[in-house]
């Protein structure tokens, strides 16, 4: 079957096969397919083929179950903003009235979490110098006597060079 016409475009027969399911090669489904995605004449032709060909009808209508899952969806929509912001305003307010304390009589015998984690960074900061040079001077005393050798001292008499 010849697919193209001397003047590039697709035959009216290669159209028609295509319109009518004949069987048509691997190679030559490949190029009227390429060929029908970038030349807007042969595809206006092709829509016009397919146009006057009888239409499917579906065994049932999904019009109904899809307007009932956008319905669906809208409200599920709905009700989780307002169920978002409801929880917001619930927490606003649940922040605001306890750390507040709205009687004003609140005595506190325990330290917050905020006023022991100062109290353990204070405490830290006071110690981390010294425990720093101590293990600083401990390592450094590893290497005092690096590079002298006791072979050589008692080769010289216990001198150093």
């Amino acid at each position: 079957m010849v697919c193209f016409r001397p003047d590039g475009h697709l035959t009216d027969e290669a159209l028609t096969a295509l319109v009518q399911g004949t069987p048509l090669t691997e190679l030559e489904r490949l190029e009227l397919a390429e060929h029908l995605s970038y030349c807007d004449q042969c595809l206006q032709r092709y829509t016009e083929l397919l146009a006057e060909a009888p239409l499917l009808t579906p065994s049932r209508s999904c019009q109904e179950s899809l307007r009932r899952r956008i319905r669906r969806r809208v409200v599920q929509l709905g009700i989780n903003r307002y169920a978002t912001a409801a929880a917001a305003v619930v927490l606003a307010l649940t922040l605001l009235w306890g750390s507040a304390g709205l009687s004003g009589q609140m005595i506190r015998t325990e330290p917050t979490f905020l006023e022991r984690a100062g109290a353990a960074l204070t405490e830290w900061t006071d110690d981390w110098p010294q425990k720093w040079e101590r293990a600083l001077s401990g390592f450094s005393s590893l290497f005092d006597n690096f590079g002298i050798s006791p072979r050589n001292d008692l080769t010289q008499g216990g001198t150093h060079p």
